[in-house]
């Protein structure tokens, strides 16, 4: 049975064409899909890469900065327009219920009653919330364990993942900065997703630079948790002048600081493990 964990979009806030917002999907060898953070383009990124909207089983969200939840709406009124059978489930930090209220039921009264007027049935259009106010496991279903951990950003409440399987262990950061608890968390990790916004010396003049990881940043907690191979994502620094090929140059700067397999994520990358 194969574990797989594809990046739907490694870009950030502003419309870098080559990038789609924050998306990961991990498949597990149930079958079971889940989209951890939703994205722009997240959804025809999705399709592109030959998963159907409604294929999605589980939502995970680290937070609710809109670059990494604004295709969450989409996706769940593509997914019930194509037929979704049941209610989508979905986890995120305090605010996600009102959130998915406010951006499909309410900005979408209108488009839905059309539908349903001329024939469409509303079911499909359900999606449940667990809040996931604190830290621990999460979901499990069989050998596969699920755990978060809070991390500080911006002032948000804020999630970083964890995966557990028989013998394999897969860490999912937010936008987040350090945090000494990551290396016991992360311990091990056979693959660890983990944001690089940008360098510290174009960070380092920005108000919110403070928020995010840099290849230092990463290569200490690469170093301190054991993780064997280390996949970057949510490059800010490629969206502004001079900021051409920086991924590369900060994947490099980790390989340098930690001698792990380090690589710049791209929209589309595919990572997996057939021994599960």
């Amino acid at each position: 049975m194969s574990l797989s964990l594809t990046l739907i979009g490694t870009g950030a806030v502003r419309a870098n064409p080559a990038r789609g917002g924050p998306g990961q999907l991990l498949e597990l060898p149930d079958g079971r899909r889940l989209l951890f953070d939703c994205g722009r383009c997240t959804v025809g990124n999705l399709a592109r890469l030959g998963f159907a909207a409604e294929s999605v089983s589980h939502v995970f969200l680290t937070h609710l900065h809109f670059d990494h939840v604004c295709d969450l709406p989409y996706l769940v009124l593509l997914s019930w327009n194509n037929g979704r059978a049941g209610p989508l489930p979905v986890y995120g930090p305090p605010g996600t219920g009102e959130f998915l209220e406010h951006a499909v039921r309410a900005a979408y009264a209108r488009d839905i009653g059309s539908r349903v007027a001329h024939g469409k049935s509303l079911d499909g259009l359900e999606w449940t919330v667990r809040t996931l106010a604190a830290e621990g496991t999460i979901a499990a279903w069989g050998n596969v364990e699920i755990s978060v951990l809070r991390s500080s950003h911006a002032g948000l409440h804020n999630l970083n993942y964890r995966i557990d399987l028989p013998g394999r262990r897969i860490g999912i950061t937010s936008d987040t900065e350090p945090d000494p608890r990551f290396a016991e968390f992360y311990r091990n990790a056979d693959l660890l997703v983990c944001e690089c916004s940008g360098t510290s010396a174009f960070l380092g003049d920005k108000p919110w630079g403070g928020w995010h990881m840099t290849p230092e940043r990463v290569a200490a907690l690469v170093n301190d948790a054991a993780v064997r191979e280390v996949v970057l994502k949510h490059f800010v620094v490629e969206d502004f002048p001079g900021g051409e090929g920086a991924a590369e140059a900060m994947a490099e700067s980790v390989r340098r600081l930690t001698g792990a397999e380090v690589i710049a994520g791209c929209d589309g990358f595919r990572w997996s493990a057939d021994d599960v």
